[in-house]
């Protein structure tokens, strides 16, 4: 079993250099895609960041597409800091039709260089709220500390990208909101297409100056779309932010942790520890520092589990802990190592290897399981069986033989001498009773 675990581990952190999607280096022509279509999280600010990351690799331009209804305002500054600090244009688009970029996704908007929207959306109110988890209720803020700042962000925005800064402060201050054809009309976007080619079509050419005072030609039309879902860090992210599974991860590690320490079972207390570090990536901290967090911690469950005797449950939670540690690592593979095809290739190969491993683990943990729980057996010696005596026998005495391997008391009725055969005749207790080996009564 120890062998399984360091093969599986081994699995695991070969599995690393190609456990997130990346793209292959392609030429000028082409327009990389993101999908922002849930509340704006931490999972979202990386799934930004990496599609940034993305379409610098290719110096091509990043579309957004919004669907939000808003989210997390500390996420939504992270975004704009990594747009403003973007090499390339990152265009927002509020698409498709009925789809609405409230709130934080307003804000976001702002920031892209072009601002475009489908005919049918809207956007705005943009007015912070505070959410209370224990009644699922929305409070709206009004204090002017709060409030303050966040106009002065979002006005900046506008300036910067010659918008109207009056529609953009009352975005905030009183929850104003727009549809496709008067947020053109007011200078609060660039563009109304009906889809993502015809956006293309109509921004062909455009010169764009980013924050960094690059001037940016862009060249989209006929250009291919490039989908980009983000790494495996951003599904986690994505996951453990969610303030439902956030709320569970919590409330089970400090149930489990308090089970185990109250009754002994310390066993638990790698997996408890791991799930309160891993819920703290939903209130905001560095997932780049529980993922160091969880490499040790998960380290040293399977060491423990390595050298000393159990029944795996160590094992596995080190295995899971690695596993999550290396998907939250923040390593993207450069896009000219491995081919999509061929890393698609070894990723599955490494999937079902890794399943192959893991069922034969099963099955030996398994296995083990049900021997520990079946009753001892009896070992008896037949009658007949031939040993060697290896102590002297007296009549009525007592002593120690050699019987198929093993040692066993004895008695004898007859005087035997150390190191002579005997044979089993019966057995009175515990004890079995012997007598010297004759061949001639034995042929």
């Amino acid at each position: 079993m120890k062998s399984t675990f360091l093969s599986i581990l081994f699995l695991i952190l070969s599995l690393i250099c190609f456990s997130y999607p990346v793209l292959s280096q392609q030429p000028q022509g082409y327009v990389v895609v993101i999908h922002v279509d849930s509340e704006i999280t931490y999972g979202v600010q990386y799934l930004v960041e990496e599609g940034i990351s993305e379409a610098e690799k290719l110096d091509a331009p990043l579309i957004m597409i919004l669907d939000t209804p808003g989210g997390l305002l500390d996420a939504a500054d992270n975004i704009v800091k990594a747009i403003r600090n973007s090499n390339v244009p990152v265009i927002g688009y509020v698409y498709p039709i009925g789809a609405q970029a409230w709130s934080a996704g307003t804000l976001i908007l702002m920031a892209t260089h072009i601002a475009a929207m489908a005919p049918g959306t809207l956007i705005g109110a943009a007015q912070p709220v505070l959410y209370d988890p224990t009644t699922g209720e929305y409070k709206p803020v009004n204090e002017s500390k709060i409030i303050n700042p966040i106009v002065g962000m979002i006005t900046e925005l506008a300036r910067d990208r010659g918008r109207n800064i009056t529609a953009a402060e009352l975005f905030v201050r009183r929850n104003l909101y727009l549809n496709a054809e008067k947020a053109l009309n007011y200078h609060v976007i660039e563009v109304i297409a009906k889809d993502p080619n015809e956006l293309l079509y109509k921004i062909n050419g455009w010169k764009i100056r980013l924050d960094n005072g690059r001037e940016y030609v862009l060249y989209t039309a006929g250009a291919r779309l490039i989908d980009y879902k983000g790494s495996i860090r951003v599904y986690v992210v994505k996951a453990v932010s969610d303030p439902i599974i956030n709320s569970l991860l919590t409330t089970l590690g400090v149930l489990m942790l308090i089970f185990s320490l109250l009754s002994g079972h310390f066993l638990l207390v790698p997996l408890a520890v791991g799930l309160i570090i891993l819920s703290l990536i939903g209130i905001g901290f560095s997932a780049n520092i529980v993922s160091l967090i969880l490499l040790v911690i998960g380290a040293i469950a399977l060491a423990i589990e390595i050298y000393t005797p159990g029944f795996g449950v160590l094992g596995f939670t080190g295995i899971i802990l690695i596993s999550v540690s290396i998907a939250l690592l923040p390593i993207l593979n450069p896009g000219w190592l491995v081919s999509p095809q061929y890393q698609a290739m070894l990723f599955w190969t490494g999937v079902g290897a890794g399943i192959v491993l893991g069922g034969f683990m099963g099955l030996v943990l398994y296995k083990v399981i049900k021997a520990k729980r079946q009753p001892p057996k009896v070992v008896t010696v037949p009658i007949g069986a031939i040993g060697r005596a290896v102590d002297d026998f007296e009549p009525g005495s007592q002593g120690f033989i050699v019987v198929e391997g093993e040692y066993w008391k004895a008695i004898s009725d007859e005087k035997i001498g150390r190191n002579e055969k005997v044979v089993v005749v019966g057995k009175e207790g515990p004890l079995l009773k012997i007598k010297k080996y004759r061949e001639e009564e034995n042929k």
